[in-house]
């Protein structure tokens, strides 16, 4: 019977240790018993995530086949930095989504094209435009209206106020074709692509 009586008290210590009540239910422990670890003097209760940067709806220039051939139409696209070309025209050699595809709006810069840097000089209002020579899978008037649509979306109005491209491949200047399919050196402009502007 001392036996019994000397485990009984054994498991009494034990369960007073472990802060555990003879009666079995939980109790509060004081904040003076608790790690300092465990204490966090501004808790927050916020679950608000990091924002994401502001995005500003722009145009950028496909194609579309109408009763007068083949023109310019501008598409919305979200860019974060709308007040240069460059993001206009990164979104630009995406392409089409699959959406205006199903509308019949297509892209003549050939999907394989790398945008391989852009350049501006505010001074001369003109922008620099570096491509792969992917782009010369295509020819004549395809050519011609991937540099329209090139040309038209980096002298988008709110883009920085740039008039004038110049086309670079693979890190040369290059020769383009105009609306009219006729070579131009140099850098170039809206009124190149007239015939091929929207409506």
């Amino acid at each position: 019977m001392r036996r019994s009586i000397g485990a009984t008290v054994a498991v009494l210590a034990l369960l007073g240790a472990c802060g555990v009540s003879e009666d079995g239910s939980p109790k509060e422990i004081a904040k003076a018993d608790l790690p300092a670890g465990l204490l966090d003097e501004n808790p927050s209760t916020s679950t608000t995530l990091p924002e994401s940067p502001a995005t500003t709806t722009v145009s950028v220039y496909l194609l579309e086949e109408g009763v007068e051939g083949v023109r310019l139409v501008a598409a919305d696209r979200e860019v974060t930095d709308a007040d240069e070309p460059n993001e206009r025209l990164t979104t630009l050699f995406l392409g089409p989504s699959e959406a205006e595809m199903n509308a019949g709006i297509t892209s003549a810069i050939p999907t394989d094209t790398v945008l391989l840097d852009v350049t501006t000089d505010e001074d001369a209002k003109e922008v620099t435009v570096d491509i792969s020579d992917d782009i010369f899978t295509i020819e004549g008037e395809a050519l011609a209206q991937a540099f329209g649509q090139i040309v038209w979306t980096a002298t988008e109005p709110g883009a920085g106020g740039y008039s004038k491209v110049r086309i670079f491949v693979e890190g040369e200047p290059t020769t383009v074709l105009d609306g009219e399919v006729a070579n131009k050196e140099g850098p170039v402009d809206r009124s190149d692509y007239t015939n091929l502007s929207p409506h």
